[in-house]
């Protein structure tokens, strides 16, 4: 009798944990099942957007490759539970997968991060076969590893400490570079206009790295799919924040965000201060549009705007750099004296030169100081746009 009724005790204690398991994972389940939707979703926006820059492109991939990671956690968890075939082998196998789309993931992610900047396709492109080319050798360095002596990663049906150590280990070190290098890009004067965007993108990566924290502490709870969907939404905000601020052509501060910045200034009422405003625009660029169409048109568009951020870069204070439209820009300078512009028109026509050499394509600027009163305002602009014909004439003479 006392053998019966410890046998019957140890099966009821056997089918109150198997039940408690299955609420586990039926919650586990419906979690990244949400994880799926939400993410798909912003998926489908991000798809849907009406313009062509590479910064889209790298979110669908950032997006698509939550949404796989995600999808592959859903079976090596069923196998870690011995809900599907339990061996070794298909534990090894199915984490194998899983750290795949780990490192899908922050690849992603930091090829992502490399758009904010406003790179071009053709550095988009190089940095991505780059990246590419380290998943790939990732990949194979890991898969021997793992599969040349797979009794290491599993020990009493569960997966080592070891497996997560070199597969979590890298992810979390990439995603707080990620984190740390955007919120030093948010505190820099150059990216001003794009604080808010480095700060969101700076925040999701720490989000991530907190909720994988805890995954890994305790694994029958979906925490990690919570942190993503979080990380997700907080970029996508950030693109939001984006697309109201700036040029989807050149990836330059837009008209709204010029405005913007000069009413702030304007609130200040200090006419004390010293600001230059500097009218930049292509000379003869209808020749180009014509005689080459209209996507070579916007290439020589992106060129220049590469070119005069990559001169005023130069400057101690550097200046906002802002496509005003078409093929008008702005820069806009603080702290800085008249003296040191002067030569602006010569060094930016001889570095348009030299990256666009067979295109003979120039620009024309003009500038006006302005002591930062809103009254004066209109007067200065007014003035830089004049100086700027007066110099555009003289080309065409």
């Amino acid at each position: 009798n006392y053998l019966f009724f410890f046998d019957m005790s140890i099966i009821a204690k056997y089918n109150k944990l198997s039940a408690k398991m299955d609420s586990t994972l039926t919650f586990y389940t419906f979690a990244n099942a949400l994880g799926l939707v939400i993410v798909g979703i912003l998926l489908y926006f991000n798809v849907s957007r009406c313009d062509f820059q590479v910064k889209r492109q790298a979110l669908t991939e950032l997006f698509l490759s939550t949404m796989i990671y995600i999808a592959i956690d859903i079976p090596w968890t069923y196998i870690n539970h011995g809900l599907l075939l339990k061996t070794t082998l298909t534990q090894v196998a199915s984490s194998y997968v899983l750290a795949i789309a780990a490192i899908y993931l922050i690849s992603s992610w930091l090829t992502y991060s490399f758009t904010i900047s406003g790179k071009t396709k053709f550095d988009f492109k190089r940095f991505l076969k780059v990246i590419r080319i380290i998943d790939i050798s990732t990949s194979v360095i890991l898969a021997l590893l793992m599969f040349i002596n797979p009794d290491i990663w599993v020990e009493e049906g569960s997966i080592t400490l070891l497996f997560y150590i070199i597969v979590f280990g890298p992810m979390l070190l990439t995603l707080g570079f990620i984190g740390t290098y955007s919120f030093i890009r948010s505190g820099q004067k150059i990216h001003y206009a794009r604080k808010r965007e480095y700060r969101l993108n700076g925040i999701g990566p720490f989000v991530l790295i907190v909720f994988t924290i805890f995954q890994m502490m305790n694994n029958d709870s979906p925490i990690l799919v919570y942190g993503m969907i979080v990380s997700m939404l907080l970029i996508f905000l950030s693109v939001i924040l984006f697309q109201t601020a700036r040029d989807p052509l050149t990836g330059l501060n837009n008209r709204n965000q010029l405005e913007r910045i000069i009413t702030n200034i304007g609130k200040e009422k200090q006419t004390d201060k010293n600001y230059i405003l500097v009218m930049v625009d292509a000379n003869d660029f209808k020749h180009v549009n014509d005689k080459l169409g209209h996507v070579k048109g916007d290439e020589v568009l992106q060129c220049i705007a590469e070119t005069l951020i990559s001169v005023c870069q130069k400057y101690k204070e550097r200046p906002l750099v802002c496509r005003y439209g078409g093929d008008e820009f702005v820069l806009f300078f603080k702290d800085t004296r008249e003296e040191e512009i002067q030569d602006l028109q010569e060094v930016v026509n001889a570095e348009l030169a030299r990256r666009l050499q067979g295109f003979n394509v120039s620009v024309s600027i003009g500038y006006a100081l302005w002591n930062g009163d809103m009254e004066q305002y209109e007067t200065c602009f007014s003035k830089a746009d004049e100086n700027m014909y007066a110099k555009k004439k003289n080309f065409k003479d």
